[in-house]
């Protein structure tokens, strides 16, 4: 079996840590906002996949990110395997600024943190791999919990996680489809 490739997981880190400290002066411009996204600053629905709230916000997404790698070791070999990320990433930022309150600001990784779970627990879920099938009753337990007991979880972009995951099971229903048709 060929080895993981760091690449990404480090790149992402790196990118995330980056925009966190060192861009702080323009993370007002740079997380997502309704009322900014509606009036032309479409690059918010990619920035504020790399803004944070907070130091801890951002540690937490980044082990999740090194998490991710760990448990789903086939799904993330190749560097190119990380496709995914963009279109999962953008869903998960556009359900976020369609779906949620106008008043609230989206920035954070963990939209696209759901995506990219998702994505490679259905991959090892069809392969009837047991952590695959744990994975996803996990995102879809949690989604549940974030809707029906939205006391306590105003702060957790609840679209964005939504987005993530719906996006993730469309890329996963378009590969079947593909394979099957191969």
């Amino acid at each position: 079996m060929p080895r993981q490739s760091l690449f990404v997981p480090l790149g992402i880190s790196a990118l995330l840590m980056t925009a966190y400290y060192v861009l702080a002066p323009w993370q007002h411009q740079l997380m997502l906002q309704a009322p900014q996204f509606y009036q032309g600053a479409w690059w918010q629905l990619v920035t504020a996949q790399f803004m944070h709230h907070n130091p801890p916000h951002l540690w937490f997404n980044l082990a999740g990110l090194w998490l991710l790698w760990l448990l789903f070791p086939q799904q993330w070999q190749r560097s190119k395997d990380w496709w995914v990320l963009l279109p999962i990433g953008l869903v998960s930022s556009l359900c976020e600024v369609v779906l949620g309150p106008a008043e609230h600001v989206y920035a954070g990784f963990s939209g696209a943190l759901y995506g990219l779970y998702c994505y490679a627990a259905w991959h090892d879920a069809l392969q009837q791999q047991w952590i695959g099938k744990l994975v996803l009753i996990g995102l879809l337990l949690k989604l549940v919990v974030d809707f029906f007991q939205p006391a306590g979880t105003e702060q957790i972009a609840v679209f964005a996680h939504l987005g993530g995951v719906v996006a993730a099971t469309v890329l996963i229903v378009l590969a079947q489809r593909q394979q099957r048709s191969a």
